[in-house]
């Protein structure tokens, strides 16, 4: 996993960063992370199972987490 408390880690995923805060501000799921790799599930499958995440994923995810701790900080505002 890669350390987003580094400067230079924060600095050459911002683009990731940004999106996942952003998405997660407009509502949307985790699930959504356009870096996501998922594994092929059966045919009627409701489930998905991540088969591996890279840094991109990962900051993107970052991102998300960090907007979901704001919103929460707030009280859930928007």
């Amino acid at each position: 996993m890669t350390d987003f408390s580094a400067f230079s880690n924060r600095s050459k995923y911002a683009a990731e960063i940004n999106a996942g805060y952003s998405t997660r501000l407009n509502g949307d799921g985790l699930s959504t992370n356009p870096h996501m790799v998922w594994h092929d599930q059966p045919a009627g499958s409701q489930f998905k199972q991540v088969a591996h995440t890279t840094p991109k994923s990962d900051a993107w995810q970052h991102g998300w987490r960090l907007a979901d701790k704001d919103q929460k900080g707030r009280g859930g505002a928007r």
